[in-house]
């Protein structure tokens, strides 16, 4: 044998590159839904995860300091942002918007008094969910009566909470 003879036979014919690529490319238009539910159920729990950091941090917050802090949604909805604030206005800290795929979650300010616990009225859960996929489990934030935030997984039965 030599070098040449070699040589020839090294490499791809143009058929067996073709036939690689359609393979890849059925593989990938297959696995591209599973993707993106995956996608959208991590932006559901980091969007629920990241208001109750929040309501946590209020809540320390309004104890440490012995005074009233407030969450507030921009424009009233938790999905344009939030500040945590002080009765006087001064910001503590600002959430920005959370992905534009989820659904719009109304609700007013919560306001945690100095000893912890929320001012009357106690808001609903705020449930996070995508509209246009009802295969993405929603996650709902409850606040209990003495102020603490919870995570809850949507079952569909609204007596646990999170419909």
């Amino acid at each position: 044998m030599t070098f040449r003879h070699l040589h020839k036979h090294a490499g791809f014919t143009l058929t067996e590159l073709l036939i690689t690529v359609s393979i890849a490319s059925i593989m990938l238009s297959l696995a591209v839904p599973s993707f993106t539910n995956l996608i959208l159920t991590q932006n559901v729990w980091t969007s629920a995860s990241d208001l109750q950091t929040s309501l946590v941090f209020a809540r320390s917050e309004a104890i440490k300091r012995a005074t009233s802090v407030s969450m507030v949604p921009s424009g009233g909805n938790w999905k344009n942002g939030w500040t945590v604030q002080l009765a006087n206005g001064t910001v503590l800290r600002k959430e920005l918007a959370l992905n534009t795929q989820l659904a719009s979650m109304t609700g007013g300010t919560i306001t945690y008094q100095a000893d912890g616990h929320i001012a009357p009225p106690v808001p609903a859960t705020i449930k996070v969910y995508v509209s246009s996929n009802s295969r993405i489990t929603p996650r709902c934030l409850a606040i209990d009566l003495s102020g603490r935030p919870s995570l809850l997984v949507s079952d569909g039965n609204s007596a646990h909470g999170c419909s």
